[in-house]
């Protein structure tokens, strides 16, 4: 019990779930907490054993009682997570390091003003990083890893992609389609973040799992949820990204040209991206901007549209959510009713009175007043507003 005392650290959940994702396999090649001249070679030439990787991997966890374990050199520390043991480091090299060189790094900033994240981490780090082989408790990454790949031993094409869901619209919609049809499978990677969102994990689940349930062949997408850590804050999102999905099982990956961590420029009249400068093994493709168009009267490519913007109608997920917010149903164009009915039903629990008598009122029924929900509202009110007869 003395060693354990002596030799104990204690991490944050973002650096445990960080570690549990290393341990899987699903930042390979990272495999282990990388020593002082490891963490150098991986920041300047951007490769670890050969491979593509964004930047080094380390651990160097703040707080006084912490740097007095790893400054006197122990050969294993213990890690302790909410007062609780989860793990083990075999101590290879502790060696000092530069929070601010490091947050710059990850963020390619370390401007903690305009970016309270990079505040926030820089909070997080210590001193002293411990370089050294690990092991975590499993917080459920490998039951996850042999479902997927269980499911995708017999398919050729697989495609990943990430979705934060925030509304799911149609755009996103559009895109799952061809993924579909081009692929044997689509793995949507749900973002998952640590701390709690304004739009519950939970919430974005149910309906993403509702339009693939309802609107699409089940067999061809599954959904997999990505904790958020801090890692995936900075510019090379996209990347890592890109790795989780090849070390998933996925042969491909698809993104937005605005996915964060793009880096996306032109050369010589060609598109690139930060993946043209990497080998990730992975086939990683830019999808392109969508848009309803009030001339062809649907959603089309911004490349294969002949009419200007100012016939165009964006979908942006942030613009969306804040008409949900106001209470507002979102036009069925933009996302579809029932997804719309999801979210103010959740944003808006009992919001009306005599919601039953409402509901009756202005929808066909049997001449019985019958239980309803919200959601049923939601809709009913949408199928009104799609009668166009008397307009």
């Amino acid at each position: 019990m003395a060693f354990s005392n002596k030799n104990k650290i204690f991490i944050d959940k973002e650096a445990y779930y960080t570690l549990a994702m290393v341990q899987a396999g699903l930042l390979n090649p990272i495999d282990k907490l990388m020593n002082k001249k490891e963490a150098q070679t991986a920041d300047r030439e951007k490769k670890y054993k050969g491979k593509s990787i964004p930047f080094s991997f380390i651990l160097a966890p703040a707080g006084r009682r912490n740097e007095e374990v790893i400054k006197s050199n122990p050969k294993k520390i213990e890690l302790f997570y909410n007062n609780r043991k989860i793990g083990e480091v075999e101590v290879e090299e502790i060696y000092e390091i530069d929070p601010l060189k490091r947050v710059e790094t990850i963020y390619g900033s370390k401007d903690t003003k305009t970016y309270p994240q990079i505040a926030k981490t820089l909070k997080r780090l210590g001193k002293y990083a411990i370089a050294g082989n690990f092991w975590v408790e499993d917080y459920g990454i490998k039951k996850k890893i042999d479902y997927v790949r269980e499911i995708i031993k017999n398919k050729k094409d697989v495609v990943g992609m990430t979705m934060h869901a925030k509304p799911i619209h149609r755009v996103h919609e559009k895109i799952m389609r061809q993924a579909i049809e081009r692929n044997d499978l689509l793995i949507v990677f749900l973002i998952k973040n640590i701390e709690e969102e304004d739009v519950p994990y939970k919430l974005r689940f149910e309906t993403l799992k509702y339009l693939v349930d309802t609107y699409f062949p089940k067999e061809k997408i599954i959904i997999i949820p990505l904790i958020n850590t801090y890692i995936f804050s900075g510019v090379n999102e996209a990347i890592l990204d890109a790795m989780i999905a090849k070390n998933f099982g996925c042969n491909k990956f698809i993104m937005g040209q605005t996915h964060k961590g793009l880096g996306i420029y032109y050369q010589a009249d060609h598109l690139k991206s930060i993946f043209d400068s990497m080998n990730l093994e992975i086939e990683a493709k830019t999808i392109n901007e969508y848009v309803y168009c009030n001339i062809c009267k649907t959603i089309v490519s911004v490349n294969s549209c002949p009419h200007g913007s100012h016939h165009h109608i964006s979908y942006h997920s942030d613009s969306i959510l804040e008409l949900l917010k106001t209470g507002l149903m979102p036009p069925t164009i933009l996302m579809r009713k029932e997804i719309s009915a999801k979210f103010l039903a959740h944003m808006f629990p009992n919001r009306f009175k005599n919601l039953e008598k409402l509901f009756y009122d202005i929808s066909p029924n049997k001449g019985l007043i019958e239980e309803s929900t919200d959601e049923d509202f939601y809709i009913a009110l949408m199928k009104l507003y799609q009668t166009s007869s008397l307009t």
